[in-house]
């Protein structure tokens, strides 16, 4: 019986804060003009009760056009599994010839007037992922920042329409290029097909814009699944530039160790830029991979998690590396044999190596089988800015030395992904 009552009284404790949360509501109107349209935000926000995490706020913001009085109606395609059947997001293209609006939520659809009347012309209808937008010619005649169009979860500035500005040509959900001035839309790769074997986008969003502006340069990634271990390639990862007129494209392959890549994140314009080159040819602009006197040297990568957890790393490394880096340590920080405080080995960890000096604690991590030395904070010190000051000075030191062109010798070779997970390549 007690059980029963301390339960029953919960249950009204709970229904009590729940009421009293969700009695909180705050509804909002607000119009906007543009050009001969109407745009009429409408919403409501407030704050319920959540079990685990008490009061919760939360927004909910619908927008609808209307023209001459009447509200524009959208095809049934607008969405069809959100369970949020209302525009989400309302943009302005002030380039477009005339008063014209891109509007949706999963899909996309321009919205303009032809013979007095209001157009809404699809440019990318599904319902498998969250829509985007990218101009690929906004900075400098190369892409911009990808976005993906989500419903709006705040208030702020809800009396401004946002915007698409900057650029001419406009990737909508990477299916499609709009044309702001003339507002022709093309579609391509729609049937999300792979080009010589490679998978794209992967990661989202475009990294480069040919000069001839017919090709899109998308990252991509081999598609092993299908791939017997004999045929694998050493690099799983490639570019593929994609003729949107055209609706086909190509891969360009490269040797991850030749380009010392590390990971798909390292591949920005400035990467590109580097390595790469459009040749003329009787088509169009064709990319190739630059030819270099001599590849660039190994180098290591200094990174600082949660503010006050630093570390540097260096990939692919022999075994000998870790000599010349103890060595290193000696004559540049003073850190010798007399201050390891441990040296301790597991399979699974790899060789640990802990210093201790002036009152701070360092690891070095040995890793063989990963080819991956690491040098950082020691695992149970407390962070501080100390010890991101103190990495990075050492860091900075090696990779001077690895810049000079020493110790380069003592680098190995990167191994895919697949490769490590189906135990070849060592």
């Amino acid at each position: 019986m007690k059980i029963a009552g301390i339960l029953t009284i919960l249950f009204l404790i709970t229904i009590f804060l729940f009421s009293k949360c969700s009695g909180t509501t705050e509804s909002f109107e607000k119009t906007i003009i543009y050009g001969p349209f109407e745009i009429k935000v409408e919403g409501s926000s407030g704050k319920s009760f959540d079990l685990d995490k008490g009061k919760v706020g939360w927004t909910q913001v619908a927008y609808t056009i209307s023209h001459d009085g009447k509200q524009v109606p959208f095809p049934k395609e607008l969405q069809s599994n959100t369970g949020l059947p209302f525009l989400w997001r309302v943009y302005a293209l002030p380039d477009a010839p005339d008063p014209t609006l891109l509007a949706g939520s999963q899909s996309l659809y321009l919205i303009y007037i032809q013979d007095g009347a209001p157009v809404v012309q699809p440019i990318v209808e599904q319902n498998s992922d969250f829509a985007s937008l990218q101009f690929v010619d906004s900075e400098n005649g190369q892409p911009g920042p990808y976005t993906e169009v989500f419903a709006r979860n705040s208030t702020d500035n809800l009396d401004r329409l946002d915007s698409l500005r900057g650029g001419r040509f406009l990737m909508v959900g990477e299916r499609a290029l709009l044309d702001v001035y003339t507002r022709s839309i093309r579609p391509f790769h729609l049937d999300n097909h792979d080009v010589d074997h490679y998978n794209f986008p992967t990661p989202h969003g475009a990294l480069a814009f040919s000069p001839d502006q017919k090709s899109i340069v998308f990252r991509a990634n081999f598609q092993s699944w299908d791939t017997a271990d004999e045929d694998l390639p050493d690099s799983e990862k490639a570019l593929v530039v994609y003729d949107y007129r055209e609706d086909n494209g190509y891969a360009v392959i490269f040797d991850d160790n030749d380009l010392r890549l590390l990971d798909v994140g390292e591949m920005n314009y400035d990467w590109f830029e580097r390595f790469f080159e459009w040749k003329n040819s009787d088509s169009g602009d064709r990319l190739t991979i630059r030819k270099l006197e001599t590849p660039p040297y190994w180098s290591g990568r200094f990174n600082v998690e949660y503010e006050t957890n630093p570390y540097y790393s260096l990939y692919p490394v022999k075994a000998e590396m870790l000599p010349v880096f103890l060595t290193f340590l000696e004559q540049h920080a003073g850190l010798t044999a007399a201050n390891i405080v441990e040296d301790r080995y597991h399979e699974y960890t790899g060789r640990i190596i802990t210093f201790s000096a002036e009152g701070l604690k360092f690891d070095i991590t040995m890793r063989e089988d990963d080819q991956s030395l690491l040098f950082g904070k020691h695992l149970y010190s407390e962070g501080n800015q100390e010890y991101v000051a103190k990495v990075k000075e050492i860091a900075d030191a090696f990779e001077a030395e690895l810049a000079s062109g020493r110790h380069q010798e003592h680098f190995g070779r990167i191994i895919s992904e697949t490769k490590k997970i189906r135990g070849l390549g060592k």
